[in-house]
C-alpha cells in the first residue's frame, strides 16, 4: 500500500492530476470519518475534508518520505480540526479582540476541546513524556496517535502498516503498564486522570457504540444489520445504566445525551430528559447548565410533547437572559426543530414576540458574525413558513448584508440559505420575474462545480452536494419536477447516504413519469435510512402529506415499502 502511495505521489508531482484524484478517492472516506468524529458535524466535516486535500495538494512537494504519506495526511487533518475549534463561533477575531463576556460564553464543545488541549500544557508535558518513555517504542507511538491525536485503531493501522488487532493489543498492553503509574497521574491531574487510563466502563461503552454505528451506517441496511444493531444497542444501554448508578460524570453524560440516547427512539428521549434533569443539579457552571437546558428543550419535539417544549423554551430563554451573554440569548431561538410545537399549540405569535425581543441584542457589537447570521436566518425562515413574505424577504436582505466576507468559513451556508428561501418565496408568489434570476445564479454555481470536478480540478464537494440537494428540494416544492430531478441526482451521485434526497427524487419521478419501479426503489432507499430517532417512521407521514402521491396513498406496494 505504501509503495502504491509513493508511486501516486511521484506521478502527482510530475503533473498527473489523475494520480492525485486516486489518492483522494482512496483516503477521502476515512479522513471524512476522522474529521466527523472530531467535530460532530457531518456537513462541516465534508467541507473541512475538502480543505484538507487542497492543502495536501499544495504541500505535497514538502513531504520528504512518500512512504509516510498516511501519517502526514492525518497530522494535517488533526491540525485542521484544531483550527476549526479555534475559530468556531468566533470567526475572524483574535483572542485579544474577543470581549470577556464572549469568551466566558463559549459553547461547551469548545470548552471541552480546550480542556483536552490543556492535557498537554507546559505543566503536564514533562509528565506525559516521562510516562510514554516507560513504554516500548511500538506502544509509545500507538498511544500517542490514539490519545493525543485522537486517531482510531483503523486509522493507526493504515499509518503504521499493521492490522487493527495489533493496534488494539498494543493499546491494551500500554494501558496495563500505565495503570501502575496511577499515583503519578493522580498527583498531576487530580481526580481527572486523563484519557490514557480512561475507565474500563467508558472504554467498553464507546467501543460497543462504535460497533453499533458500524451496522447502522451500512446503506442500504439489510435485515441482518438491523437485527445485530438492535442487539448491540441493548448491550450499550445496559452498560450505560450500570455506569450511571456509580457516578454521573460530564464525559459520560455528554456521550449518552448527544450520541447514544438519540438512537433509542422515544424511549431514549425519555431517558435523556431524566438524565439531564439529574445532571442539571450537579452541573459545574452556567455554561454547562446552558447545554443541559438546550438539550432538554430539544428532546420534547421527538416525544410530541408540544406544550412541554414551548414552556421549557420560554423558561430557557428567560434563564439565559438573566445568566448568559447576548450570543447565548440569540442561540436559544436559533433552531427550527421546535417551531412546529409552537404552531401546534397555536402560539406562534408568542414565539415571534420573543424573537423580536431577542433581536434587539443584534445591535451588540460583541455578538459574533455567526450568531448574528444564524439568528437572522432562523427568524426569516419562520416568517417565510407562515407566509409573511415581505417581512421574510426583508430579513434575508439583512442576512445577505451581514454575510459579506466571501472568505469566511460560514459564507457559503448563508449565501445558499438566502437563495433557496428566495426561490421558495418567489414561487409561492408566482413572481417568476424574480424567481428566474435567482435560480440561474445557483444553477450556474452547481453546473460550474460539476464541470470542474469532471475535469479533475479540486472542488468543495460538500458545498456542491449541499447546494444540489437544497435547490432540488426547493424545485420540488415549486413544482419544477424535471429540473428538481436533475439536481437531486447530482447530489445523490456524489453522496448516496441522503435519505431525504431519495424521497424527493421519488416524488419527482412519480409526478412526471409515473414509473412505479423507480419510485418504489427510491422510496425504499429513503425509508431504510434509520440513522437517528428523527428518521424512524419518518417517511410514511411524509408520504401521506405529499399531494403528488395522493393517487397511491392506499396502494399496497407503496405501503409495504414504507413499512405499513
Amino acid at each position: 500500500m505504501k509503495n502504491d502511495d509513493a508511486q501516486l505521489i511521484q506521478r502527482t508531482l510530475a503533473g498527473d492530476q489523475s494520480a492525485f484524484n486516486t489518492l483522494v478517492r482512496k483516503y477521502q472516506k476515512s479522513v471524512h470519518a476522522y474529521v466527523w468524529r472530531k467535530i460532530d458535524d457531518f456537513h462541516i466535516a465534508e467541507e473541512i475534508t475538502q480543505d484538507i486535500f487542497l492543502r495536501v495538494y499544495d504541500k505535497l512537494q514538502t513531504l520528504n518520505d512518500p512512504n509516510k504519506f498516511v501519517g502526514w495526511l492525518y497530522v494535517i487533518a488533526a491540525r485542521y480540526c484544531f483550527a476549526w475549534y479555534e475559530k468556531k463561533r468566533i470567526p475572524m477575531q483574535s483572542l485579544d479582540a474577543i470581549p470577556a463576556a464572549e469568551l466566558e460564553g463559549l459553547a461547551y464543545t469548545e470548552y471541552h476541546a480546550n480542556q483536552q488541549r490543556e492535557f498537554v500544557s507546559e505543566r503536564q508535558r514533562e509528565v506525559v513524556k516521562h510516562l510514554l518513555q516507560k513504554l516500548p517504542v511500538s506502544e509509545r507511538t500507538t498511544v500517542s496517535l490514539h490519545y493525543l491525536n485522537d486517531m482510531t485503531c483503523e486509522d493507526i493501522s493504515k499509518s503504521m502498516g499493521v492490522s487493527p488487532n495489533t493496534v488494539k493489543s498494543r493499546l491494551h498492553r500500554a494501558r496495563k503498564r500505565l495503570q501502575q503509574e496511577e499515583h503519578t497521574i493522580f498527583n498531576n491531574w487530580g481526580e481527572h486522570k486523563g484519557d490514557i487510563i480512561m475507565s474500563g466502563k467508558m472504554q467498553d461503552i464507546r467501543s460497543k457504540f462504535k460497533t453499533y454505528m458500524g451496522y447502522v451506517e451500512s446503506f442500504p441496511l439489510s435485515d441482518e444489520d438491523i437485527h445485530k444493531s438492535e442487539e448491540v444497542l441493548m448491550e450499550v444501554d445496559a452498560e450505560v445504566e450500570a455506569a450511571l448508578k456509580s457516578e454521573i460524570t460530564p464525559e459520560l453524560v455528554h456521550l449518552v445525551v448527544d450520541d447514544i440516547y438519540p438512537h433509542m427512539g422515544k424511549v431514549g428521549m425519555e431517558k435523556r430528559i431524566a438524565l439531564l434533569r439529574r445532571y442539571q443539579d450537579v452541573a459545574s457552571d452556567d455554561t454547562e447548565r446552558f447545554w443541559v437546558k438546550h438539550r432538554i428543550v430539544h428532546s420534547f419535539p421527538a416525544l410530541e410533547r408540544n406544550q412541554d417544549a414551548v414552556e421549557e423554551q420560554i423558561q430557557f430563554y428567560r434563564w439565559t437572559c438573566e445568566h448568559m451573554s447576548d450570543k447565548h440569548v440569540l442561540e436559544t431561538l436559533s433552531n427550527l426543530t421546535i417551531i412546529d410545537c409552537w404552531k401546534k399549540e397555536n402560539r406562534i405569535d408568542e414565539w415571534m414576540k420573543l424573537h423580536d425581543e431577542a433581536s434587539q441584542r443584534l445591535e451588540n457589537p460583541e455578538v459574533s458574525d455567526f450568531s448574528r447570521c444564524d439568528f437572522l436566518q432562523i427568524g426569516s425562515e419562520v416568517l417565510r413558513a407562515f407566509d409573511r413574505f415581505d417581512e421574510a424577504l426583508l430579513g434575508f436582505e439583512k442576512l445577505e448584508s451581514a454575510n459579506k466576507d466571501q472568505d469566511w468559513e460560514h459564507y457559503f451556508r448563508f449565501w445558499l440559505a438566502v437563495r433557496s428561501n428566495r426561490i421558495r418565496i418567489y414561487s409561492k408568489q408566482e413572481d417568476w420575474t424574480r424567481f428566474d434570476p435567482v435560480l440561474r445564479d445557483v444553477s450556474t454555481f452547481i453546473d460550474g462545480e460539476v464541470e470542474k470536478q469532471k475535469a479533475g480540478y479540486p472542488v468543495n464537494v460538500g458545498n456542491l452536494i449541499w447546494a444540489a440537494h437544497d435547490i432540488g428540494c426547493c424545485l420540488v416544492w415549486s413544482k419544477n419536477y424535471e429540473e428538481a430531478k436533475r439536481f437531486l441526482q447530482i447530489s445523490l451521485d456524489l453522496q448516496n447516504k441522503n435519505d431525504w434526497a431519495y424521497f424527493m427524487l421519488a416524488v419527482s419521478i412519480w409526478t412526471i413519469e409515473k414509473d412505479r419501479e423507480k419510485t418504489l426503489h427510491n422510496l425504499k432507499l429513503a425509508s431504510d435510512y434509520i440513522l437517528n430517532y428523527w428518521n424512524e417512521d419518518r417517511y410514511y407521514p411524509a408520504f401521506l402529506e405529499t399531494p403528488e402521491f395522493s393517487d397511491v396513498w392506499d396502494d399496497p406496494e407503496f405501503l409495504k415499502v414504507l413499512g405499513k
